[in-house]
């Protein structure tokens, strides 16, 4: 924890492939020792080190597998959820044995030691193939579908675009992204018939069809699908030379023990999970399955047509139940249309990896061929991808689950095993019996307890969204207000990380009102998602134009929407909200500038400052206002600014917060949203000394990640939601 935060000079050794994207360089070091100050001190950490380069840096580094560099830059850990609903970013890098995070900035902050480490068979074989088949794939394939036949061939996924991810989530599909064992089944058929052809004996065939196995989970990076496939391929090729047919139970419970017995940490690694309930899936279910499509008759072309699109499906079906349950507790959103979108992208997928596996292979004594085949799989891969995001952007595409729990798993599993065990009573009457307590249990989980409402009180939830502000006000009726929604980049959008899995956590689909504090970023970023995805009934925003492409994006989707816009002034008042009493105290319009050519346009001063009166608590939002807006409120409402929570203005910038201000207010809380390790120096000590003078309790997002209040309208209370 000591080197968190901290710019250190780390000394270790890439134990990956570099991955190369359009942002910089990703690769993993095995850390051997760190400098603080003056002293080395030896660590054995696995760290994610992110390399970027800015365009006027003219040294060029050429980053290899095996090399031991010398690396100066910051130090962060991955983080847990700072949110409700939030995905953790901690869970995830511990299950793949990461614990640091490195920012290198510049080609000066890297000095290569030496080349010389590494295993031989990585650096002789299996890295060198790994580069082959990139270079192959970058040369022959172009557009999505390049970054997608990475993803099919060697779980290469970090080039593919946040869209077509949701898009392959949204269909249904998001399983074809990772290597699978269909993967495993194809390297294994087409090695052991090349062998066969050779006339090998067959004890050869075996075992070279299983050395290719490895080396192939190898060069995937040994992914949890990949290793489970060749251990279960490996135990059915060697059952064939012994003439004994394997238990497939038996053979994922190997492959199981032998991925656990070297990590165990795999048994929380969603991946993991997936793959092996979806095999154990199919194992079970598809022979009950088939076992009823075979009734159908197949005596003509269309009829065994018919009974051969069942089967396919029935595989989808299987896999898809089996995996239901965690799909909707980990991602929160369950495929409707995912049947019928498999049906063509399983088969499609299939053959695009046959095909990328043969461009390989011709690729080696003559890349003219090599090219024809890779241009029909372009083909291929093209229209799989507009299939999917034609199905992903359907009408009811998906239904959201992330209020499902991980216990409800219990009774869904016990009524499918019901389910295909109709026919014999014994067992069907013992599992009715299991079901019917299982389900009475659930009845007494809540939705959410993680973030479950007090009935009849007000619900304020200071988001953290990073640099930048978001907060969700629940009324005890049920309505709904969204104040700002953070920062957009090209690698985060809060409204979509943060924001709207917390509405999402809270059952939340429709937003009463939406309030844009001001244009900036830091506030509209993640607004535009808000309303691409939630049902927004009206937006209140300063009326303060921009010629950013954020704002530009912003103004489609109201338009596009439909949304009743309202324009903040000073003075205004909204009434009707149950008990709730909501104030706009700023901008007046001479604070408004017309004029959005001009160079330097302060958005702040346009800052909507919101007064919110519940009873006998009160919350003052007060955006990015600075010094020129506090004093104007201070003249115009005096007494009328004190308030029980005050959500500190501009990030607790020293523009903001003056002591005339905060002696107005007189809050008894204080939050300030903010981003950690901002590079603005957010919090100011000069607010924060003002604050404690004031014997008010801060609160920072930075520190604490989601602030939660509730009021029953006499007294604020904080919510502990971990």
């Amino acid at each position: 924890d000591s080197l968190v935060g901290r710019e250190v000079l780390l000394v270790g050794t890439i134990d990956d492939p570099p991955h190369v994207t359009s942002s910089g360089t990703r690769f993993g070091v095995k850390g051997r020792a760190v400098k603080l100050g003056s002293v080395m001190v030896r660590i054995d950490e696995n760290v994610r080190v992110s390399f970027t380069r800015p365009r006027s840096d003219s040294v060029t580094l050429p980053l290899h597998y095996g090399m031991t560099l010398a690396l100066q830059g910051k130090i962060s850990r991955p983080s847990d959820s700072r949110n409700p609903g939030e995905f953790s970013e901690k869970q995830y890098y511990e299950a793949n044995g990461i614990t640091l995070f490195m920012l290198v900035r510049g080609g000066a902050n890297v000095v290569v030691l030496d080349s010389t480490r590494g295993s031989w068979i990585m650096k002789s074989i299996v890295v060198p193939a790994y580069e082959y088949t990139i270079r192959v794939i970058d040369a022959n394939t172009g557009g999505e579908a390049k970054e997608f036949l990475k993803g099919l061939l060697i779980g290469e996924r970090s080039g593919i675009s946040a869209p077509t991810r949701v898009a392959f989530t949204n269909s249904g599909v998001a399983h074809v992204l990772a290597v699978s064992g269909s993967n495993v089944v194809v390297v294994a058929a087409v090695f052991f018939f090349l062998f066969g052809l050779l006339r090998f004996p067959k004890w050869a065939v075996v075992v070279s069809s299983i050395v290719a196995l490895i080396f192939y989970m190898l060069v995937t990076g040994s992914q949890p699908p990949v290793v489970r496939a060749t251990i279960v391929s490996s135990i059915f090729l060697l059952g064939s030379l012994i003439q004994v047919r394997a238990n497939p139970y038996n053979s994922l419970g190997v492959a199981a023990l032998t991925i656990l017995s070297v990590d165990a940490r795999q048994l929380f690694d969603v991946g993991f999970q997936l793959s092996f309930v979806a095999v154990l899936s199919i194992v079970y279910l598809y022979p009950k399955m088939n076992g009823w499509i075979s009734r159908f008759r197949s005596d003509t072309i269309i009829r065994r047509a018919v009974v051969w699109t069942l089967r396919v499906c029935a595989v989808s079906v299987a896999a898809s139940l089996g995996t239901l349950p965690l799909t909707a507790v980990y991602f929160g959103k369950v495929s409707l249309i995912g049947l019928l979108a498999n049906i063509f992208v399983i088969p499609a997928v299939g053959a695009s990896v046959i095909l990328g596996f043969v461009t390989l292979m011709v690729n080696t004594f003559s890349p003219w061929v090599a090219a024809a085949y890779a241009a029909v799989n372009q083909l291929l891969l093209d229209v799989t991808l507009w299939i999917i995001r034609i199905a992903g952007a359907a009408p009811l595409a998906f239904m959201d689950t992330s209020r499902f729990l991980a216990v409800y798993s219990l009774p869904f599993y016990l009524a499918l095993f019901l389910l295909f065990n109709l026919d014999n009573r014994d067992v069907a009457k013992r599992f009715f019996v299991m079901l019917l307590v299982s389900l009475n249990l659930a009845v007494f989980i809540p939705p959410s307890t993680a973030v479950a409402a007090s009935p009849g009180k007000l619900r304020v939830a200071f988001l953290d969204v990073g640099q930048g502000d978001g907060a969700v006000v629940e009324l005890p009726d049920g309505r709904v207000m969204v104040i700002d929604a953070g920062p957009r980049s090209d690698a985060y959008n809060a409204g979509d990380r943060v924001v709207a899995p917390f509405l999402r956590r809270r059952g939340i689909s429709n937003i009463d009102l939406l309030v844009v504090s001001h244009p900036d970023d830091d506030h509209l970023g993640g607004v535009p998602y808000l309303l691409e995805h939630f049902e927004v009934k009206e937006v209140m925003e300063s009326g303060q134009p921009t010629n950013s492409r954020l704002y530009r994006d912003y103004s489609a989707d109201l338009v596009e929407e439909r949304c009743q816009i309202d324009t903040a002034r000073s003075g205004m008042a909204m009434m009707g909200f149950c008990n709730m009493r909501l104030y706009v105290l700023s901008p007046g319009p001479e604070f408004i500038e017309s004029d959005t050519t001009v160079r330097h346009l302060n958005l702040n001063r346009t800052s909507v400052v919101l007064r919110m009166q519940y009873g006998d608590v009160s919350f003052l939002f007060t955006g990015d206002a600075e010094t020129e807006a506090e004093e104007e409120m201070i003249s115009r409402y005096g007494p009328f600014l004190k308030s029980t929570l005050l959500k500190v203005g501009h990030h607790g910038s020293r523009t903001s917060s003056t002591e005339e201000f905060l002696d107005v207010v007189q809050p008894q809380y204080a939050v300030i949203s903010v981003g950690r390790y901002n590079r603005f120096g957010h919090p100011s000590p000069e607010v924060l000394t003002r604050l404690s003078g004031l014997d008010a309790e801060i609160s920072r997002t930075d520190e604490e990640g989601a602030i939660i209040f509730e009021s029953d309208g006499k007294t604020l209370t904080r919510v502990d939601w971990r």
